[in-house]
């Protein structure tokens, strides 16, 4: 995509945002005391006016935090709507505190219509996501005029440029066509249909014949002097320059560049979930978990009692655990085992079905992951999440981080009750190394949406089933 398009994009998403934010105030106001009894009276718009201002502020505000600005490759309809729900939730919420608070204190003598606030929240959220969605299907369609396309070239037939060229044929809809690679020596060899159309002594020619307009170099950074004069070749030509570093093999969380003034920086360990997105993630984790609770409250106490009265120790087994940033913590379980079951064996990683020390009761609560429920007072407290990474212990930590180089990446993020390892499958004495690959997907492709899709998969698969026990 070329800057200048995005930049429009961009421009024209703000401007429409707006429009359509007041317009469905507006519109929310009149099918509120217009089509809806007011047994109290209709207020005058005027009295609203304020609450317009004070929401359209924060929805800006908000919308900024998001990223909602920002133009994203993989970003389909589900994702705007959780983003905006997220905007207008949020707004709602803090704009009906704010005036509920003036009011309390008699700086206004009106209070705003809850009925009105619900037609708004489901108004609002329906032309806001239609909005995004329609001018991202207008910048779409731009691209797929065979005038605003543009030509590619990748220099440097190698597992980099290979692998670049499959992200660009995957949305090659967004306006770039690769007419093929140049590289050291020109052969028959292909991939995926794409050939190799010369060599680097014949950037200049294919540049001028074909028409290219973005060059990128995927050759080793060892090789600078080579680099810097098909720069000079590019440049003269001009031909946008993108360098794709031999580096990212050795990536398994996305790199972000950044700047301090002139000078840019690859941050190579770059993580989604922050900003807006870590507060998005904690208030579904409040939320749920302190929902979650209160209705196992019942069934908490059956186990408590059940434990109890048929093994000798403690209800609960507190354990530590390596959570975020390699913080130690304790983790709340229903005990499983006997009393000091590790007196003498010292710690197991997974104990098997067969292990004697756990007790009839405690291979039932295993099995069903009902011991795993006393961690929504871990999530409450912040040091865990509903859905992220099992935590480990710190003695099996220390282990696999010797056998396995992208192993410590996992806690770049809070520890979870289920993640996306566990709903494949990957539970109790399974491939770590495996394990290690699903949770460093889900840290690099978080999204709500996501979080969601792991708590419905945890129960329509019965994730929560231990098949080994």
């Amino acid at each position: 995509m070329t800057k200048i398009r995005e930049r429009l994009y961009i421009s024209y998403l703000f401007i429409a945002t707006i429009l359509v934010i007041p317009i469905s105030m507006f519109l929310s106001f009149y099918i509120r005391f217009n089509f809806i009894p007011a047994p109290k009276g209709v207020p005058s718009i005027h009295q609203y006016i304020l609450f317009f201002i004070v929401a359209f502020l924060i929805h800006e505000f908000i919308l900024y935090l998001q990223g909602f600005f920002k133009f994203k490759l993989k970003k389909g309809v589900l994702d705007t709507l959780y983003e905006v729900f997220f905007n207008y939730f949020s707004t709602v919420f803090i704009a009906l505190a704010f005036f509920s608070y003036l009011r309390s204190y008699n700086f206004i003598g009106y209070e705003i219509s809850h009925k009105f606030l619900l037609i708004y929240f489901v108004f609002g959220i329906i032309c806001l996501s239609a909005t995004e969605r329609f001018f991202r299907f207008v910048l779409k369609k731009s691209y797929q005029n065979p005038k605003n396309r543009r030509k590619g070239l990748i220099i440097g037939f190698n597992e980099t440029g290979k692998k670049l060229s499959g992200r660009l044929l995957k949305y090659k809809d967004w306006g770039i066509d690769i007419i093929g690679f140049i590289d050291e020596n020109k052969s028959d060899e292909d991939f995926r249909g794409i050939s190799i159309i010369g060599n680097y002594e014949d950037l200049e020619d294919i540049i001028v014949n074909y028409n290219v307009k973005d060059v990128f170099i995927t050759i080793p950074l060892k090789d600078y002097d080579r680099i810097i004069e098909l720069i000079r070749i590019a440049n003269k030509n001009l031909a946008e320059i993108k360098i794709v570093p031999d580096i990212i093999h050795l990536l398994s969380i996305k790199a972000e560049l950044q700047h301090i003034e002139d000078i840019p920086i690859i941050n190579l360990n770059d993580i989604p979930l922050k900003g807006w997105k870590a507060v998005s993630k904690r208030v579904l984790d409040l939320s749920l978990s302190f929902i979650g609770l209160i209705f196992l409250l019942p069934v908490l106490g059956v186990v408590a009692v059940l434990i109890k009265i048929t093994s000798e120790g403690p209800v609960f087994y507190l354990q530590e655990r390596v959570g975020i940033d390699g913080k130690v913590f304790k983790i709340i379980k229903f005990r499983t085992m006997v009393k000091d079951a590790e007196k003498d064996r010292g710690p197991v990683w997974s104990p098997t079905s067969d292990d004697p020390r756990i007790t009839k009761i405690g291979r039932f609560l295993r099995k069903y992951s009902i011991d795993e429920l006393p961690q929504l007072i871990n999530v409450l407290k912040g040091e865990m999440s509903l859905v992220g990474p099992r935590p480990e212990r710190p003695v099996f930590v220390e282990k696999f981080k010797k056998e396995l180089p992208h192993y410590m990446l996992r806690h770049k993020v809070k520890a979870g009750m289920t993640g996306w390892a566990q709903v494949h499958g990957l539970r109790g004495n399974t491939s770590i190394d495996d394990r290690v690959k699903y949770d460093l997907y889900y840290i690099e492709n978080w999204t709500l949406k996501l979080d969601l899709k792991i708590l419905w998969m945890t129960f329509l698969r019965l994730g929560f089933v231990d098949p080994n026990i």
